[in-house]
């Protein structure tokens, strides 16, 4: 009785795991009929929303593998840099300046991949931000993995004597003698990636998964803050007690944000003109990689602005941090979003 019990609930896992696949293929294929027929629409200066760039893998992590090599957007990932061989050739004449790289080396320190294990059952069915169903309204409630990019936005640290009890990750909910010397690491990624509470707490974010033989340390997710579906922004919160990685988080937060003043005051007139966009992403939920490209177009919405650009992206590269040298601070959160027929696009942020 209980083999054969087993073996009708792998049946109606199995069931379920291809009515998702069918489902997300329907999905797609809708949301690339009305895209076309919106472009058919298209006046010039109208921004035409497109697809997410979440990476979904309804086979678990053993599929990232297989999605990095089957790849359709970017075949061998030619204009991708594995974030250890990334020097100052990489970037154009103009910027190969020590202060550019060690500020993209900021950049990559504070980039996380996000792994999502849990589908809110409040994503709603369409916002005007991505045409067709919005990402995952299909998958609603199941615990398909799906992985995205984020970029540590800010690190706190609390000390006993701050009385903010004791630390809530998953080793300390665990443990006899829990840490009352923790922290809160802020994560900003794209709202489609972690789009409320219900998912941010089923979510790890790994910090310095650089390359195969680094897999990194994982942060646990605790809950959603800051979020904002017309910009596709999310800012979440992490949770941890190892105080060495804190420190280190701490340390390259501030060093970016004092590096991104400097950049800015040096190359901001120059943003029309080379019009530099770098991003530091885990295609395919695999080791972190740089592109750089630049922005073609500016897209207004209120005071409000995204970008569309020819910085490679692929599945997975949802969340990350777009990088422009006429911004600065660490507040700023502009990730990315999507493709569409114009190419790779940002999020919303304000104009600073």
């Amino acid at each position: 009785m209980g083999n054969t019990g087993g073996k009708k609930r792998e049946n109606q896992l199995t069931e379920k795991g291809l009515t998702h696949r069918q489902d997300e293929t329907t999905q797609l294929e809708e949301r690339q009929d009305e895209t076309t027929q919106l472009e058919e629409k298209k006046t010039e200066g109208d921004f035409i929303p497109g697809h997410h760039e979440a990476e979904i893998c309804y086979g678990g992590e053993a599929d990232l593998h297989k999605h990095y090599n089957r790849c359709k957007k970017n075949p061998g990932h030619v204009n991708f840099i594995p974030v250890n061989d990334f020097n100052l050739d990489h970037l154009p004449l103009r910027y190969r300046d020590v202060i550019m790289l060690e500020l993209m080396k900021a950049l990559s320190a504070l980039t996380v991949l996000i792994k999502v294990k849990y589908t809110s059952l409040e994503r709603p069915k369409s916002v005007p931000c991505f045409s067709g169903q919005y990402p995952f309204y299909n998958t609603r409630g199941s615990d398909v993995l799906r992985t995205g990019t984020g970029r540590v936005w800010r690190v706190v640290k609390y000390t006993e004597s701050a009385n903010m009890g004791t630390c809530p990750c998953g080793k300390c909910q665990h443990s006899d003698t829990p840490s009352k010397v923790w922290g809160k690491v802020y994560v900003l990624t794209a709202r489609h990636v972690v789009f409320d509470d219900s998912e941010a707490r089923q979510t790890r974010c790994v910090v310095g998964f650089d390359d195969n033989k680094s897999p990194g340390v994982s942060l646990d997710g605790w809950g959603a803050g800051k979020a904002d579906i017309e910009g596709d922004r999310c800012v979440f919160t992490c949770v941890s007690c190892d105080l060495e990685l804190l420190d280190e988080l701490y340390k390259m937060w501030q060093q970016f944000d004092g590096l991104c003043w400097k950049v800015r005051d040096k190359y901001w007139r120059l943003f029309d003109v080379d019009k530099l966009t770098v991003i530091v992403s885990h295609p395919h939920g695999c080791p972190k990689q740089v592109s750089v490209g630049q922005w073609t177009h500016e897209h207004v919405r209120g005071d409000w602005y995204k970008y569309t650009y020819t910085t490679c992206t692929c599945p997975g590269s949802s969340g990350a941090y777009v990088y422009m040298p006429r911004y600065s601070g660490w507040w700023l959160s502009r990730p990315h979003s999507g493709s569409n027929s114009e190419g790779n696009y940002s999020g919303e942020d304000e104009m600073y």
